[in-house]
């Protein structure tokens, strides 16, 4: 009879432990989810920024909605005690591979205000950006690394004059937060690195 209830005891606790792990895993795959969501919404706004079909006003929209997706807003904020001027965007060209670090905030005014007559950027799909493991920071602190590519083309007087492809991560923060509604993640972006350029 002991027998058994050790064995019923070790079934049951066998099984908590199975679904413990499940939902711990299925947590970490939706915080990645909403990772990858966060991405294409910037790579969204990025494109609508540069896009000179749009007016200035609304391309100046898209610039407010894409900072509010960062680290405070692309201000100032604080990590680990060191001081950061704001999150920046890194840059590479196919004439320049040496990367250039702007505040995102610049950067994307930079887009907004580009010379070229059309522009055209693409991105990643959503469900192809690559996100790597989670580490968790802090108690409900989560950051991870998310991978993407972007493909740049300028026209002037209608004829394509520059095309590369630049392959970069960013940064990404996940505060997983208990509601009444269950848990919540806030995603933040931080830096973007730009990894690899090539001539198309």
């Amino acid at each position: 009879m002991k027998s058994i209830r050790y064995i019923l005891c070790t079934l049951f606790l066998m099984i908590g432990v199975t679904a413990f792990a499940q939902s711990d895993a299925s947590i970490s795959e939706l915080m990645k989810q909403r990772a990858q969501q966060k991405v294409a919404q910037m790579n969204d706004n990025i494109s609508f920024m540069a896009d000179k079909s749009k007016s200035l006003d609304t391309r100046n929209y898209y610039k407010r909605r894409a900072l509010n997706l960062f680290i405070e807003k692309g201000e100032p904020y604080e990590e680990e005690g060191i001081h950061n001027t704001g999150v920046k965007m890194e840059t590479t060209s196919i004439y320049r591979k040496k990367p250039s670090r702007r505040l995102m905030k610049d950067y994307f005014t930079g887009l907004v205000n580009l010379r070229y007559s059309k522009v055209d950027i693409q991105s990643t799909k959503v469900h192809e950006i690559e996100v790597s493991n989670l580490q968790k920071i802090d108690d409900n602190k989560y950051v991870c690394t998310a991978y993407f590519e972007q493909v740049f083309v300028g026209y002037r007087e209608g004829h394509p004059v520059y095309k590369d492809r630049t392959r970069k991560k960013v940064k990404v923060y996940i505060l997983a937060e208990e509601t009444i509604d269950g848990q919540e993640f806030i995603v933040l972006l931080g830096d973007v690195t730009a990894l690899e350029t090539n001539r198309i």
